[in-house]
């Protein structure tokens, strides 16, 4: 008599609406790449609302020392504005830490499990004016977040001390791979790369691998080669 065979069955993952929680450096290196940024930035939006199905939503923080401030708090993609001249002037310094941390304490109060949480830092420059947060307690927060489900962070780091910047911030952390290099010329192109990743990590179920460790794919650069000299990270 044939035993029974048992059937397999394949536990479906339900996938989450998606939160992009999103750091613009605007700290007065960033002028070397504003008109870039501008165009940059509202081409992204333009990009993700033709694919957004109403469920995305987008918080936007601007900072440096004169201000760390959250312009779009978990909002629909729709009625996000377009940057302008006027809504984005880079000036003083780079208060890094203590906008991620602001960020990160602003955003977890509106994911609360409905969203899965894409969180991405782009910035040109070394952390120099943080208050409340350090380089530590902020690796902390970022690892404690990453183990939790739904939560996945990815960097822009432009130019070589944004690079040097953002690659020391995720060494040690899940999102160590996903740091996107370009320079201030082709802030632009990053845009480009980021809403495809976007895109990609919205179809995706939770912080699975292929999202949480691969957001930028094979080539984490937005040149054909390594723009500058790998930086030492401690």
């Amino acid at each position: 008599m044939k035993k029974n065979k048992k059937t397999k069955t394949r536990t479906k993952i339900e996938n989450k609406p998606t939160l992009v929680a999103f750091l613009l450096d605007r700290s007065g290196s960033m002028d070397e790449c504003k008109d870039e940024t501008i165009k940059g930035f509202n081409a992204y939006i333009k990009e993700l609302r033709t694919k957004d199905d109403g469920t995305m939503r987008f918080t936007l923080t601007q900072f440096d020392t004169q201000g760390i401030d959250i312009i779009h708090d978990a909002v629909p993609l729709k009625t996000v504005e377009p940057l302008t001249a006027e809504t984005y002037k880079p000036r003083a310094g780079t208060p890094l830490y203590d906008a991620i941390g602001q960020t990160i304490r602003a955003t977890e109060t509106k994911a609360t499990g409905t969203y899965k949480v894409l969180f991405v830092v782009l910035t040109d420059g070394l952390e120099n004016s943080s208050r409340e947060w350090n380089s530590d307690t902020i690796k902390d927060l970022i690892k404690a977040k990453e183990n939790q489900a739904h939560w996945t962070f990815a960097y822009i780091g432009v130019g070589l001390q944004g690079w040097t910047q953002t690659q020391m911030m995720a060494k040690g952390t899940v999102g160590a791979s996903n740091v996107l290099r370009t320079t201030h010329a082709n802030t632009g192109r990053a845009y480009a790369r980021f809403a495809g990743a976007t895109a990609a990590y919205a179809c995706s179920t939770g912080n699975l691998t292929c999202s949480a460790q691969n957001l930028w794919g094979k080539n984490p650069s937005t040149e054909d080669e390594t723009p500058f000299p790998v930086p030492e990270t401690k």
